[in-house]
């Protein structure tokens, strides 16, 4: 009888769990299935935005001048790069609020500008990479704090700064590049982890 009653009590245990199961799975759907369609009705409404201008002040145009010369063969483009329209966000937006701010019809033009913004942004780290492979760290320096306080999106650009104060043994300069890369809004927050990271790997080592 006990072995029976056992047996029985398990059976219900089973039919329990089975049905919270089924419960808590309908509950999640449900939620995900509200949580999609207001994504949708955001999209279709984002969709139906007529074209807005973009405002000025988001445009960004390249100055070189404080920079060292650049080789005559510029291997990177960087004068190209310079020379086309670019346009920066105070923080990263997703297409959904690009579209609602200012309309689908203006996606193109700021995606373009947006890689042109960014394409910039590599080739003077790739610049300063060069600079630093010659030991021109002071000319490094100046392209490579230009480009961090855009913003960058590429890791070199910090590694290769936190090399720089290294080098120079400059702890404090480290600290504060360390300060900025965690204020930064990287898309890619993996990006942001790598290079604390490697920050943190530099500062723990001997001085």
């Amino acid at each position: 009888m006990t072995t029976y009653m056992l047996y029985f009590a398990l059976i219900i245990l089973t039919v329990l769990v089975i049905v919270f199961l089924i419960y808590k799975t309908r509950a999640h759907t449900k939620k995900q299935n509200a949580v999609n369609q207001r994504f949708l009705d955001a999209e279709d409404a984002a969709n139906a935005v007529r074209k807005k201008d973009i405002e000025p002040e988001l445009f960004y145009t390249a100055s070189l001048m404080a920079f060292p010369p650049l080789p005559e063969s510029d291997p990177h483009h960087v004068v190209r790069c310079a020379r086309r329209t670019m346009i920066r966000f105070p923080r990263p937006m997703t297409n959904l609020e690009l579209k609602q701010q200012y309309g689908p019809a203006q996606m193109e033009n700021i995606v373009m500008y947006e890689d042109n913004f960014h394409s910039y942004l590599k080739a003077i780290t790739a610049w300063a990479g060069d600079l630093v492979e010659v030991e021109d760290f002071a000319g490094a320096k100046l392209i490579l704090d230009e480009a961090i306080a855009l913003g960058s999106e590429f890791r070199n650009t910090y590694k290769l700064a936190a090399d720089i104060y290294v080098r120079n043994r400059d702890e404090v300069g480290l600290q504060n590049l360390r300060f900025k890369v965690a204020d930064n809004h990287f898309k890619d927050p993996a990006i942001r982890q790598h290079v604390v990271e490697y920050i943190d790997s530099k500062l723990a080592s001997e001085w």
